[in-house]
């Protein structure tokens, strides 16, 4: 018997569903590469374009990179079928295991067709997430995930699946790879720049996590501007919710002073996503404005 057959057996699967098993990776989330997760895409658009495809998919894998997949997915997946993630914070031997109720209510998400319009889903914990809001915000609680500045997109409750949520957003495209090198910067007090001019010497992007509403020191935001004549250089805030803004503060290592001097603002969009989306559109060979339009 395989691992995810394992997984199923101790499942109570909803009423009329069946499902298969397949064991498609076995490395922990920890070790997934981008190359994997590309694999993972292919071949679920493998399924779906079957003579009889699936209802939907549910991919289930550890927790430590089970966002950036869900992201990568919905960057990258052009299925038109449920793609529903999901995983465990306890292991099978610990009183309390959330493995087989989560993974009944992702099966319960997946067979819902109307769960395919909001693009791939992160269910935990009975709540239902799009991946292009959802985060890890525990080492360890059983409600490790949740969608800061947005909330679920849907609740699983009783077996009942009830969805609400905008639909996602385009998907960007499956590159033939993933080899563009894009860093990711955190801003702190007094950076001076020193890390992203390192980057700026072999980077092909980076994505700066600024203090507050997009800001860095002004020591940095002198180096950001000059690296950004250069390379796609992208504004996140380090923030949990809330949007980059564009236009409120003035001054150097203001938002509107790094936005004028070429750096582009992610919006609402997480720092680690932000990456993962540079990464698949330079893959695309896509311009950096078109990798970020406005939010």
């Amino acid at each position: 018997m395989g691992r995810a057959a394992e997984l199923l057996a101790g499942v109570t699967l909803p009423r009329g569903v069946e499902v298969s098993a397949i064991d498609a990776l076995t490395v922990p989330s920890r070790a997934m590469s981008l190359a994997d997760v590309l694999q993972l895409v292919e071949r679920v658009e493998t399924l779906a374009a079957e003579a009889q495809p699936p209802d939907g998919v549910v991919i289930s894998q550890g927790t430590d990179t089970l966002e950036e997949t869900a992201y990568l997915f919905a960057l990258m997946c052009g299925a038109r079928l449920p793609v529903v993630l999901t995983g465990a914070m306890r292991p099978g031997a610990i009183a309390g295991s959330d493995g087989p109720a989560n993974l009944a209510a992702a099966i319960a998400v997946a067979a819902q067709a109307e769960a395919a319009v909001l693009g791939p889903l992160l269910v935990f914990g009975d709540e239902i997430h799009a991946a292009r809001w959802v985060t890890k915000v525990h080492t360890s609680r059983p409600a490790a995930f949740a969608s800061p500045g947005a909330g679920p997109v849907g609740i699983v409750g009783e077996g009942r699946v009830r969805l609400w949520g905008a639909p996602a957003g385009p998907v960007l495209g499956r590159p033939r790879g993933l080899p563009h090198r894009v860093e990711l910067l955190t801003m702190a007090s007094g950076d001076d720049g020193r890390l992203a001019e390192a980057a700026g010497g072999y980077a092909d992007g980076l994505v700066v996590a600024g203090m507050g509403g997009g800001h860095v020191p002004p020591a940095a935001a002198r180096v950001l501007e000059t690296l950004a004549r250069r390379m796609p250089v992208v504004l996140a805030s380090r923030c949990a919710a809330g949007p980059v803004l564009t236009n409120t503060y003035r001054g150097e290592g203001a938002e509107s002073d790094l936005i004028a001097q070429g750096l582009l603002p992610v919006g609402n969009l997480q720092p680690l996503k932000a990456r993962l989306r540079l990464i698949v559109g330079l893959g695309l060979g896509l311009a950096p404005a078109a990798i970020f339009p406005v939010d």
